[in-house]
């Protein structure tokens, strides 16, 4: 039961450390939300109101790219009025769809002289930069720009070309998202404290399956049974010594025994042998020479016959002089 309470405090430690990291990269969400402005038709200028970019949670940015490109705030008054006489998209931002979408603004009849009208009555577009009504712009002279915008309800966004180009393609609004993770600290500190508690009870379990291992009596103190085990692996180190190198330079002191044939030269000669002398002698050199190669115990008892034969003939000799 010990090891089933353990190994639930782990698994429930992983889940909640996988949610507190997740709080932070997978499940955090995207970075920012993206929507491309597009147009039917090569397009001059267009107006986004501070209404519609807060339609979409997080801070607003304007991205464009190319030489021509050019994003300004400005109040939205001063924007229709700079762009009466020319006509102009106005773009309407919807949270469910990335490409946004636009309604054309016709353009007012010119009340001034100094606009320049082409053959066809339509006023020649201007290039809005050095305007004195731009509260903050940007233009893209760099090739790449990023203007971050945050509107109030009477305030606008004029993005346009130089006056010559049309707007560059490739704009787009981009909403920076917060990225906020109120569950990330709460969720990591569990899962340490289930991970705490689900090695506290597996080492009480492991614990208590050993404690039957080791002697009953002169353990104290907490862990007993991981106490045995460490015991024993001391103990069978410990029965279980290295065995000993041989030491260089040390002799046996058990003698050698002769290797080759043994020669008359070699016995020693113990004078005249009777009797059980000599059977004792023939045995003792039978046995020594019993790993001789070449038949050498043959060799003696032949000997030790002569001498023998030799012996009984002085005796009967020196009986018939008496």
């Amino acid at each position: 039961m010990r090891y089933v309470l353990a190994i639930a405090a782990l698994a429930i430690s992983g889940v909640l450390l996988l949610l507190g990291i997740g709080q932070r990269t997978f499940l955090a969400g995207p970075v920012e939300i993206v929507h491309t402005v597009t147009f039917e038709d090569e397009t001059m200028y267009a107006v986004v109101d501070g209404e519609q970019l807060s339609k979409v949670p997080g801070q607003a940015n304007i991205l464009m790219r190319g030489e021509a490109a050019f994003a300004a705030v400005a109040k939205t008054r001063d924007i229709a009025g700079w762009l009466a006489p020319f006509g102009y998209q106005q773009i309407e931002v919807d949270p469910t769809e990335k490409p946004t979408s636009s309604i054309q603004i016709r353009a007012e009849v010119p009340t001034t002289d100094l606009l320049e009208v082409d053959d066809e009555g339509a006023v020649v577009p201007l290039d809005p930069r050095g305007s004195d009504l731009w509260l903050d712009s940007r233009s893209g002279e760099n090739g790449v720009f990023r203007l971050p915008v945050s509107l109030t309800e009477n305030q606008s966004i004029l993005i346009s070309g130089n006056g010559e180009d049309p707007i560059p393609s490739g704009t787009s609004i981009a909403w920076v998202q917060e990225r906020n993770t109120p569950w990330a600290g709460p969720l990591l500190a569990a899962g340490g404290a289930f991970a705490l508690l689900g090695a506290v009870l597996y080492l009480i379990a492991f614990d208590r399956d050993k404690r039957a291992l080791g002697p009953r009596r002169g353990r104290r103190g907490p862990l007993i049974g991981v106490q045995n085990v460490v015991g024993g692996m001391r103990r069978r180190g410990a029965d279980s010594p290295a065995p000993e190198a041989p030491k260089q330079g040390v002799r046996s002191s058990a003698p050698e025994l002769p290797t080759g044939r043994i020669e008359e030269s070699e016995i020693p000669d113990t004078g005249t042998v009777t009797g059980d002398t000599g059977e004792i002698i023939l045995e003792s050199v039978d046995e020594t020479g019993a790993d001789a190669p070449g038949g050498t115990t043959e060799e003696i008892v032949v000997e030790d016959e002569g001498g023998s034969a030799a012996d009984e003939t002085d005796t009967k000799g020196d009986k018939h002089a008496e």
